[in-house]
């Protein structure tokens, strides 16, 4: 129990150290297909590079000027801690506005700024700041590589699998014909009237990642297609499983195992199942619909922009619920861990581009393409046409009940990162 314990506990390290640092967000920057080509270079240039740098670079430090070896340890320390800190800071603070959680956080940086300014150049050229600096950079630098080539591994053994098992198939999508209603995760979900008898109505209903039925009066259950990351598939066979992001860039394919990367195999095994019908979209769709969106290169459109693609060229009507583009401080109807703030955080900024996308979908409206449920009769009394949600126009009795429910149903950050990493990550 304690060995698989530590083997979690590194494995969740690893994945944050990616996030906060620089391989997740460059991993944005290069496609999913160049997989192979990565793992090559990683394996082969950048490991013996981390080797050479143990074994020739670091040891010199010590010997270096007081003012130069202090100057990599600030760097370094920095690169590794400090911005982290300050970035996760900054926006867990912006969403829960806790006493304890600012004090905890003060608490950090008060650390952090004793650690600069008193313990660096206490030990920067001292034998035990160089065991340290071996210590941390194999924490930092070393453990991470490792976790990327565990998963490029499975990644590139999960695109052999799919290219084999999609071949000559017909995509899910060209059998829909019947109306379909794409339910997105915005907060607009369970506001207004309820309307979960209108959305059972349809005849296929598409729902994303971590979405749940809860609140049937709203959300509705019905449940056609689950556009998931790969992890959280439908335990219905009624349920077809669709990955919309998996050959998206090279950091939404790791992502189908790196947050649970001790579980890579299992999750690889389920995945290729004779069970398991998951449907992958292709990579030249997605490319095809970031072109038309005119998204940035390093960016890619929300799974729920992939579905609207999807489907919007076969089904008869395409109608959608629960998207307001990111705006607002609530992303999604659910309740969010502070982990998940991060990353919804991230999606909001970095991963996604939302203003493109609502100006996509307006122009699909505009030429009657596309729908939304708030647009029915039974709707439309109290929504407006992109169920815009502002949280300035919240009354302030709301907005207090939904900080301490948020206090009550949220786990504590640590056992969050602990058990699920960042589960919502480039979700819609």
């Amino acid at each position: 129990m304690g060995q698989s314990r530590l083997v979690t506990t590194l494995c969740r390290a690893s994945y944050f150290i990616s996030l906060l640092g620089l391989k997740i967000p460059c991993g944005l920057l290069v496609r999913a297909s160049r997989a192979v080509h990565v793992l090559a270079f990683v394996t082969l240039v950048w490991v013996p590079f981390l080797i050479y740098t143990h074994l020739f670079l670091l040891p010199q430090v010590q010997d270096l000027s007081a003012s130069t070896a202090e100057g990599i340890w600030h760097v370094l320390t920095a690169v590794w801690l400090t911005i982290p800190l300050l970035v996760v800071g900054a926006v867990i603070l912006s969403f829960v506005n806790q006493r304890n959680t600012l004090v905890a956080f003060l608490t950090a940086l008060g650390v952090m700024a004793t650690f600069h300014g008193v313990i660096i150049p206490s030990i920067a050229q001292t034998s035990f700041g160089n065991i340290l600096l071996h210590a941390l950079f194999a924490f930092f630098e070393d453990m991470p590589v490792v976790g990327w080539i565990w998963c490029l591994v499975y990644v590139v053994r999960m695109q052999k699998h799919v290219k084999v098992k999609q071949a000559g198939r017909k995509s899910p999508f060209e059998e829909c014909k019947d109306p379909v209603l794409i339910v997105g995760n915005a907060p607009t979900v369970t506001e207004g009237n309820p309307l979960g008898a209108l959305i059972d109505d349809f005849s296929h209903v598409v729902r994303f990642n971590s979405y749940n039925t809860e609140k049937p009066e709203f959300t509705g259950s019905k449940v056609s297609f689950h556009f998931c990351n790969g992890r959280n598939f439908p335990t219905s066979n009624a349920v077809k499983a669709v990955c919309p992001l998996f050959n998206a860039s090279l950091t939404h394919a790791a992502y189908l195992f790196m947050p649970h990367m001790e579980d890579a195999p299992e999750i690889f095994a389920n995945l290729t199942s004779t069970k398991v019908e998951a449907w992958f979209v292709e990579e030249e769709r997605i490319l095809a619909l970031c072109r038309r969106i005119g998204t940035p290169f390093w960016q890619i459109p929300t799974s729920g922009m992939v579905a609207l693609d999807a489907f919007m060229g076969n089904s008869d009507q395409v109608c959608l619920h629960g998207f307001n583009f990111f705006q607002g401080k609530k992303i999604h109807y659910f309740q969010e861990s502070p982990t998940q703030l991060i990353t919804s955080w991230l999606e909001r900024f970095v991963t996604h581009d939302p203003s493109r996308e609502k100006k996509w979908v307006e122009g699909l409206a505009a030429k009657g393409d596309v729908s939304f449920l708030a647009q029915h009769p039974v709707g439309s009394e109290t929504k407006g046409k992109f169920e815009a949600c502002d949280d300035e126009a919240t009354p302030e009795g709301k907005k207090k009940d939904d900080d301490a429910d948020l206090r009550r149903r949220t786990p504590g950050l640590f056992r969050t990162m602990l058990k699920d990493g960042m589960p919502s990550q480039f979700s819609l």
